[in-house]
């Protein structure tokens, strides 16, 4: 398994889906604290996402992985639970609904997969439940590329 081929697996989730950005997020350790970066992205618009670096619990990916649960939201711009600047990769990709959920082993967050529309999209129980499967499906690949 190679970074590539990872690539190409969000390439046809996105397209399977029908969403317009797929990222995972993954953690590094640096100086004894965890950093997320969105390491796979497909349907980017620009390069920018590459310098994102978050703290656990801070911005979509950091929520996602302190909390361990999915995090929904069909209309950013105009969400009450924070302004749009906490989410610097909806600002950068320019994401107006999103949905965000655990990659997980054995209760272990491992990384964060992030779906994403630029238009305010209701998203219903349907997609949310193939992003899940979708998700769970990326954590052998995740797995295969640290071995």
């Amino acid at each position: 398994m190679k970074e590539q081929d990872i690539a190409s697996e969000l390439i046809d989730i996105r397209l399977q889906l029908g969403l317009d950005f797929v990222g995972i997020a993954t953690a590094i350790a640096a100086g004894g604290q965890k950093e997320i970066r969105w390491k796979y992205v497909a349907g980017n618009r620009n390069e920018r996402y590459q310098k994102i670096v978050l703290q656990v619990g801070k911005g979509i990916a950091g929520i996602v992985w302190r909390t361990a649960r999915p995090m929904i939201a069909e209309d950013l711009k105009n969400d009450r639970l924070a302004p749009l600047q906490e989410y610097p990769i909806a600002l950068t990709e320019n994401l107006a609904s999103i949905i965000a959920v655990p990659i997980t082993v054995e209760d272990t967050v491992i990384g964060v997969m992030l779906g994403g529309y630029r238009k305010v999209t209701h998203i219903k129980a349907p997609l949310i439940g193939n992003f899940k499967t979708c998700a769970e499906g990326m954590q052998k690949s995740l797995l295969a590329i640290k071995e």
